[in-house]
């Protein structure tokens, strides 16, 4: 018998699930004056409301013929921030985020509605050079990613700032160089690539004896492509999240018509969503391998008449050995992972949320 641990929700919380701060942009041509204090200092608190997708919800203030949509594809090498980036400029979670690398397995749709623009941005996995892919599940999550790409208006490069100051990556170079001329070579095949701009991403928690190098390194990094813009941005504080949204708005698309009603953040569903956030506290939680070897399977979601949801889930593992260790001392480990999934719920949908997630042997 497979051993089930369940979890049942009943707590609500208030609190944001993250906080945004707003500050000038400044591109890599103007002189950079960073003011750390008036960062905190302006720091404010967004309601992390999530919006999903209804198949009835209407896109509606914009006539069809006048609708104008801009796609976005956001790349970069593993842990660069992207989904955070992502989530930023939707306005709300979207994309699941922790500090292991490949958190995102495919492609994750934010977006956002100004005017007549909408920009819907595709989260993808993180990607390194041709070449320099370990595995031909790897390869092929690469190409993926670059076929999405490839058929997106624009590209935001995303770059870990902090981490290429300190520790350079040359995984980073490569995947500049590779972008230079728009084709990427050594793909099964020949892909051409739209306008890139280059966002040097965790600019807050760069120390302030190496803030003098940032300059240097953008200038590095563009004259070894051809970067339309560069961008200086703390996604997880907001700190030019504004600005890159107008950047986005003001981006010819090749499309006309909005795929995502006007108010919506995401095309995925409520249960979708809901899953995404189970899985980033799996990552949160469990250590090496173990998160990559889970599978999660929703199996139904009701609306109570009392306003509260009723979510309940699979957690697949491949052996008897990890659904030990997933569930736990008597289930504190799964039990863990409930809760921070059912708070973050709950903060974003305003209402009581009883989570129920079922380890079991595939």
């Amino acid at each position: 018998m497979h051993e089930l641990i369940s979890l049942q929700a009943f707590t609500k919380t208030s609190s944001c699930f993250r906080e945004g701060i707003t500050s000038p942009l400044y591109n890599v041509l103007n002189v950079i004056s960073y003011n750390f204090a008036t960062l905190a200092a302006n720091a404010h608190h967004c309601d992390g409301n999530l919006r999903h997708m209804s198949p009835s919800s209407p896109s509606t203030s914009q006539p069809a013929e006048q609708q104008l949509l801009v796609e976005v594809g956001v790349l970069g090498v593993p842990n660069a921030g992207k989904s955070t980036l992502t989530n930023a400029l939707a306005g709300s979670k979207v994309s699941a985020v922790s500090d292991k690398t490949n958190t995102t397995t495919r492609s994750r749709l934010g977006a956002f509605t100004a005017g007549a623009t909408q920009v819907v941005m595709f989260d993808t996995p993180g990607i390194v050079a041709p070449g320099q892919n370990l595995s031909p599940r790897h390869l092929r999550r690469v190409e993926s990613a670059w076929k999405t790409a490839s058929e997106c208006d624009v590209l935001l490069f995303v770059i870990d700032a902090q981490r290429q100051l300190a520790l350079p990556d040359p995984r980073v170079l490569r995947l500049v160089q590779s972008l230079r001329g728009g084709t990427i070579p050594g793909l099964s095949s020949k892909m051409t690539l739209p306008a890139t701009a280059l966002v040097l991403n965790k600019v807050d928690m760069v120390p302030k004896e190496q803030r003098s190098m940032m300059l240097p390194l953008a200038e590095q990094l563009s004259s070894q492509s051809n970067f339309d813009e560069v961008f200086w941005v703390s996604a997880l504080r907001g700190h030019g999240v504004n600005e890159l949204r107008e950047y986005l708005i003001q981006v010819q698309g090749k499309s006309k018509g909005w795929i995502v009603p006007e108010e919506a953040n995401t095309d995925a569903s409520v249960q979708d969503l809901a899953c995404e956030i189970v899985r980033e506290k799996i990552f949160r939680a469990y250590y090496k391998e173990i998160p990559y070897e889970m599978e999660i399977v929703p199996l139904s979601l009701k609306e109570l008449t009392d306003g509260s949801r009723r979510l309940e889930m699979d957690i697949l593992v491949r052996s008897d050995s990890v659904r030990q260790i997933v569930v736990g001392r008597r289930g504190a480990a799964i039990g863990s992972v409930g809760r921070a999934a059912r708070l973050e719920l709950e903060n974003m949908w305003k209402r009581r949320v009883h989570l129920f997630l079922n380890v079991k042997v595939a």
